[in-house]
């Protein structure tokens, strides 16, 4: 242990600061109750977690919900860039994982584009390009075809999963579904190899419970979501993760082939995801999910012994307060409820 605060200490010391300056839920329900989008920016110029993205933002003209969510994005960027100055070598490659699942969103965006024949036009101002990206957004953004959004991807670790889906029919594009699996597949093999080769005691055990337990996870959500909206259609059973943790592979079987999404649940009571069962159908395990993830960060940003992962727990903490703000934001613009429930866990 005493390595552990040798080596991570100045950087669970940082994180843990950074951490205090979290919205709480009062903030998110003061937000939620305000008139526009303009109102929640000049609360958030108050707010010290946030105040440094509104401050960076030029209100001569006209400032909306697409600007500020944008605005506040740019501040993951900055406190993960601050970040890494702290984090130690070796360790850079895991904790860039917000570097590469950003880049499989922008992937996506243009997958999405070209299938709706969509002119090209910039993908959204990033500053995860400084950051050792091997995706190159403005090509990708301006691909007109799937041959140019391979050539934006060369050198990315989703390369070869966006060759293997390539059609031999010209101009066909691959399946949006199968291939959005697979690059999410791809990023889960990245990391999983990078925490066997790059780790070892406590931290290990940490680390594969976070990425074992969220494979599990969407793996049986994904399955309820097909029980739920696609019953005997099993054409994406196939897009199932192939990792399993706490699920052995016989279990993931028997939960595709139950009959309905009940079904599902009730083999879930002899596993050790059985407090999920107890939730009603794909969203309310989501829900679940969604808490026991947030809750299993926190516990290891406030009261786990210091390694790497204090800092990947952090960034994952700092994502989800941004999706509340999104939320909150959104809930203001277009007069929708907010998430009281998800602003009252990031609130705590």
């Amino acid at each position: 242990m005493m390595s552990s605060y040798m080596r991570y200490g100045a950087l669970s010391a940082k994180v843990r600061a950074m951490y205090g300056k979290r919205l709480r839920f009062s903030d998110f329900e003061h937000m939620a109750a305000m008139p526009s989008e303009q109102s929640v920016l000049e609360y958030l110029r108050g707010q010290p977690g946030w105040t440094a993205a509104v401050s960076a933002l030029d209100t001569t003209g006209y400032v909306g919900r697409v600007e500020l969510e944008e605005a506040l994005r740019q501040q993951l960027w900055k406190e993960y860039r601050g970040l890494s100055h702290f984090v130690p070598k070796g360790d850079k490659l895991l904790v860039a994982f917000p570097v590469r699942l950003a880049e499989l969103e922008d992937i996506m965006t243009a997958l999405r584009r070209l299938k709706a024949a969509g002119h090209a036009k910039p993908l959204p101002a990033s500053r995860y390009e400084q950051l050792e990206s091997k995706v190159d957004r403005k090509a990708l953004a301006a691909c007109a075809d799937y041959d140019g959004l391979l050539a934006a991807t060369v050198g990315s670790i989703y390369h070869e999963a966006l060759l293997h889906v390539r059609s031999n029919t010209a101009g066909e594009l691959p399946d949006y579904t199968t291939t959005e699996a697979l690059l999410r597949s791809t990023y889960f093999s990245h990391m999983y190899r990078l925490i066997h080769k790059s780790c070892a005691g406590e931290t290990k055990k940490v680390l594969l419970r976070a990425f074992g337990e969220q494979v599990d996870l969407l793996n049986v959500i994904h399955i309820l979501r097909l029980k739920t909206y696609f019953p005997g259609d099993g054409q994406y059973y196939s897009a199932l993760f192939p990792f399993n943790y706490r699920l052995r592979p016989e279990k993931v079987k028997a939960l595709c082939d139950a009959g309905d999404s009940a079904a599902v649940l009730a083999l879930l009571q002899d596993t050790p995801y059985a407090a999920a069962a107890q939730a009603q159908g794909a969203s309310g395990v989501e829900d679940w999910y969604r808490r026991e993830f947030y809750l299993f960060n926190k516990r290891q940003l406030v009261t786990g012994e210091p390694s790497l992962y204090t800092a990947m727990s952090y960034l994952t903490l700092k994502e989800m307060e941004f999706k509340m703000l999104v939320n909150v934001i959104e809930s203001v613009k277009y007069g929708a409820p907010y998430d009281e429930s998800f602003a009252r866990l990031i609130g705590e």
